[in-house]
């Protein structure tokens, strides 16, 4: 009869360590959850500072773009100084460059935007 008992004892014993465990998983996840919620909370609060910032940006580079082209032609076709093909493929390659590092901002502050997005 005394087997009986140990074996009741350590089925109540695996029992409450099964428990124990489900109660504390369910607290990691708890906390888990309110920590998630409060980052997005505070991504939601500056969304808008952040959409108006990078309109500016936007507006910004947009004018800048437009107006590289009207300095490229300035400077090929208007310049005395450049006589030859090669110096106006020159400038042409450098105002190139210039608009694909605007591009390159406007791409990674469009993925900035969308991966912080509330």
């Amino acid at each position: 009869m005394d087997a009986p008992k140990k074996t009741y004892g350590t089925v109540l014993w695996i029992i409450a360590v099964l428990l124990a465990t489900v109660l504390a998983t369910d607290v990691f996840s708890i906390v888990t959850t309110y920590q998630q919620n409060t980052v997005a909370r505070e991504r939601a609060e500056t969304y808008q500072t952040r959409v108006e910032e990078a309109q500016d940006l936007v507006n910004r580079q947009r004018d800048i773009i437009f107006y590289l082209v009207s300095d490229y032609e300035a400077a090929a076709y208007d310049d005395p100084r450049i006589e030859r093909i090669a110096e106006q493929q020159l400038l042409a390659a450098e105002f190139q460059l210039l608009a694909m590092q605007t591009l390159a901002i406007q791409n990674s502050q469009i993925i900035e935007l969308l991966s912080a997005s509330p």
